[in-house]
C-alpha cells in the first residue's frame, strides 16, 4: 500500500492566515451592529410615528377604551393604583364614569398602613377618583404581605359586596400573573375567579384583568407603543403631559418613594400604557386548568 506523506507544517503560514481571519470577524460584528442599529433605528421610528398618530387627537386616544360608565378597580394595596392601573383611572375619570377604588389592604407591611391610607386618598384624588369612591379593607386575614395567602372565598365576598351595592358595570383587576408576581395581586385574580365559577358575577357587569407583559416589556416606557396596539384590543395610553399626572399621583405615596420606585416611574409602560383583556367563564376555566 502506498503511504501518502503529511503536507509539510509551515508555522509560519498559519500565522499568516490570522490578519485575514481577524479582517473578516470584524466584518462580521461590524455588519451584525449596522443590522441591529437599522431594526432599532426603524423600531423608533414606528414608535414615534404611532405616538404621533395616536396621541394628538381625542378620537384616537379613546379608541380601545371600555365604553363603561360605573366601574370598581379592585386593587391589593395602596400605590397599586398608580403603579399599574394608573392610566386606566385618569382615562375613565376624564371620560366621565364613576370610577370607584377598592383596596384590599391598608399596606401595613412596613408598619406604615395609617399613614398609606391617607396617601391612597391624596393619590386618587390627584387621578380624579372622589374621595367618596374610595374604600380600603382593614381585615387582619388580608395582610400586606407576600408570604401570606389571602383566603380567596373572603376577597370574592368583599368584591362581590361591592359590585351589588354599587352597581358598577365594569369590574377591573389584576391577571393571574398580577404584574409583579405579587401574591396578593394574584389572589385577587383567584378570587374573581371563584366568582365566576359560584356564578357571583351579574351578568351586567363585564371583568378585565390588567395584562403581565414580560420585564423587558415592562421596563421600555413608551416603545412599547406598537406591541400593545398590535397585541390587545382594549388600551389606555397617555401623551407626556398626562402621564406627569400619573407621577404626580404616584409621588403622594411618599412613604413608597424609595430609590429603585423612582426607577419604575421612569422606566415601566405601566406608567403610560395599560392593556386589558376581558375575560368570561371559558376563560377562568382555561386559566386554573393551567394552574392544575
Amino acid at each position: 500500500m502506498v503511504q501518502l506523506a503529511d503536507p509539510p507544517y509551515d508555522i509560519n503560514y498559519y500565522y499568516s492566515l490570522y490578519p485575514t481571519l481577524l479582517a473578516e470577524l470584524l466584518l462580521y460584528f461590524r455588519n451584525f451592529a449596522l443590522y441591529i442599529s437599522l431594526w432599532v433605528f426603524g423600531y423608533l421610528c414606528l414608535c414615534c410615528l404611532v405616538y404621533r398618530r395616536y396621541a394628538r387627537r381625542l378620537p384616537t386616544r379613546t379608541r380601545g377604551a371600555l365604553g363603561a360608565r360605573r366601574v370598581l378597580v379592585v386593587v391589593a394595596h395602596p400605590d397599586d393604583e398608580c403603579m399599574f392601573f394608573g392610566p386606566t383611572i385618569f382615562r375613565l375619570c376624564e371620560q366621565g364614569a364613576d370610577v370607584h377604588i377598592l383596596c384590599l389592604s391598608n399596606g401595613n407591611f412596613g408598619g406604615k398602613g395609617k399613614i398609606r391610607r391617607k396617601e391612597l386618598w391624596e393619590a386618587c384624588l390627584e387621578l380624579g377618583v372622589p374621595n367618596q369612591n374610595i374604600c380600603i379593607i382593614m381585615d387582619d386575614r388580608l395582610k400586606d404581605n407576600p408570604r401570606v395567602q389571602w383566603p380567596v372565598p373572603v376577597i370574592a365576598k368583599l368584591i362581590h359586596h361591592h359590585v351589588e351595592v354599587i352597581d358598577v358595570d365594569t369590574l377591573v383587576t389584576f391577571d393571574r400573573g398580577g404584574v409583579s408576581g405579587h401574591a396578593n395581586h394574584s389572589a385577587v385574580f383567584y378570587a374573581v375567579a371563584y366568582m365566576f365559577v359560584e356564578k357571583l358575577i351579574p351578568q351586567r357587569c363585564t371583568v378585565y384583568t390588567l395584562d403581565s407583559v414580560n420585564i423587558f416589556r415592562k421596563y421600555i416606557g413608551f416603545l412599547d407603543l406598537p406591541l400593545s396596539f398590535l397585541l390587545s384590543s382594549k388600551r389606555y395610553f397617555l401623551r407626556w403631559t398626562e402621564s406627569r399626572r400619573i407621577v404626580r399621583a404616584m409621588k403622594r405615596h411618599r412613604s413608597q418613594m424609595v430609590w429603585f420606585r423612582y426607577l419604575y416611574v421612569f422606566f415601566s409602560r405601566y406608567m403610560i400604557i395599560n392593556t386589558l383583556r376581558r375575560i368570561s367563564l371559558a376563560d377562568i376555566e382555561l386559566e386554573l386548568e393551567v394552574d392544575d
